[in-house]
């Protein structure tokens, strides 16, 4: 029987994948690391990286870490789900936080609904909101978010000359969803609208939990707080997806 070969861009081979996937886009490799560590990490985990890609293989579940914004995770969704191997797919990380008196920094919430504003995706998902596929939507405190593939563009102009201004398009939905929306990152939104376009048949259960790390107009202290929002969303990722807060050995 012929081996089936590792995908093209990510350099995923199917055996890599679980029923069970957790995904994180943009974060520190160390950082991450360091909260799967805290979370019962076991050692000598199978582990593969190309590119931006880096992919560790547990008994239960498998974690992928990814490169920022549409153009690295479209081709790495659809290596993982074309194989129909993924089953449930969470995806976790830090964000920006647009609404100071809304949502506390270092604290992971899942994503109840997501929008587009500067992505690959606009043309194609609009305005409307999009949501999340789970069975049922965690109890507790949740957030919505803003996704744009401009990482300093989908924040305050500081000055009139700042190259901000020049973005009309962007700087548009930035003044209209600031004041609607609790976060803004580089993916969910995305995330949300592929997971729902590649699979060919329904059943695919997808949900992004996301915590902010820094005010939007304060990058600087995203470093601070990233360790503690990807413990958090690590931790609830894992509770959703039945493991018990805990890597299994």
């Amino acid at each position: 029987m012929p081996v089936a070969a590792a995908s093209p861009n990510a350099q995923i081979h199917p055996d890599q994948i679980r029923p069970a996937v957790i995904l994180c886009c943009g974060e520190d490799k160390r950082v991450l690391l360091d909260a799967l560590g805290g979370l019962g990490l076991p050692a000598g985990a199978a582990v593969s990286e190309f590119r931006s890609y880096a992919v560790w293989t547990f008994p239960a579940v498998t974690v992928v870490l990814s490169a920022i914004g549409t153009g690295a995770l479209e081709p790495l969704l659809y290596e993982l789900l074309i194989t129909g191997r993924v089953e449930r797919i969470v995806l976790v990380g830090t964000a920006g936080r647009l609404c100071a008196e809304r949502l506390p920094l270092g604290v992971g919430f899942p994503i109840r609904e997501a929008r587009v504003a500067g992505t690959g995706l606009d043309r194609e998902c609009g305005d409307r909101a999009l949501r999340p596929e789970w069975p049922e939507f965690p109890e507790g405190p949740s957030a919505t978010i803003v996704s744009s593939d401009f990482y300093y563009g989908f924040s305050p102009a500081l000055a009139p000359g700042d190259y901000r201004h020049r973005l009309a398009g962007v700087r548009s939905a930035y003044e209209r969803l600031s004041v609607e929306v609790d976060l803004v990152d580089m993916e969910v939104g995305q995330f949300y609208a592929l997971c729902r376009l590649i699979p060919d048949a329904p059943g695919l259960r997808f949900i992004a939990i996301k915590g902010a790390a820094n005010a939007i107009d304060n990058h600087a202290e995203q470093n601070t707080h990233a360790p503690s929002v990807l413990r958090d969303c690590l931790e609830k990722a894992l509770r959703l997806l039945g493991l018990g807060g805990v890597f299994e050995a």
